[in-house]
């Protein structure tokens, strides 16, 4: 019994050195636009239309899993990544990642717009990661998304 507890002790030990390497990172941009509210959720708000004006992002399936809608996104790339929605009300969707390809954990998000005098779109997202270089390759995501939006409209 007592080389049992060693095993057990050394284990948790482990996890939790392995669990202080990771860090957490937060990424948030926003734009404002001159197009209604209405308009530019029509665009963007759908959970898998993201295939339609994210340039990183060539396909987009939905499923059903355990009651929640899960859309899986096919990079330019070829690569896979699923999401599953947490969260929508009104202009405002968060979702999770419950599987990517890259070194990323506990990634949460949200795209939201809030009707001002201009339309405001924010994208938030929050992750951890043991490798630094995750945080740019995220911003890089968000930031192209958000041009992809800006373009859009500006251009009607």
């Amino acid at each position: 019994m007592i080389p049992v507890v060693k095993i057990s002790a050394v284990a948790i030990c482990m996890c939790h050195a392995s669990a202080a390497l990771s860090a957490d990172y937060k990424v948030k941009r926003s734009i404002e636009l001159s197009s209604s509210p209405s308009a530019t959720w029509n665009t963007i708000g759908d959970f898998c239309d993201i295939d339609d004006w994210h340039p990183n992002v060539s396909g987009c399936t939905l499923k059903v899993v355990d009651g929640t809608l899960v859309r899986v996104l096919t990079t330019g790339a070829g690569n896979k990544i699923e999401q599953k929605r947490v969260y929508q009300d009104g202009l405002l969707y968060s979702y999770t990642t419950v599987d990517h390809y890259l070194p990323i954990e506990y990634y949460r998000a949200t795209l939201s717009i809030t009707p001002m005098e201009k339309t405001l779109i924010e994208w938030t997202a929050n992750f951890s990661s043991d490798d630094p270089a995750m945080e740019q390759i995220v911003v890089k995501e968000v930031e192209d998304g958000m041009s992809a939006i800006e373009e859009i409209f500006m251009s009607e």
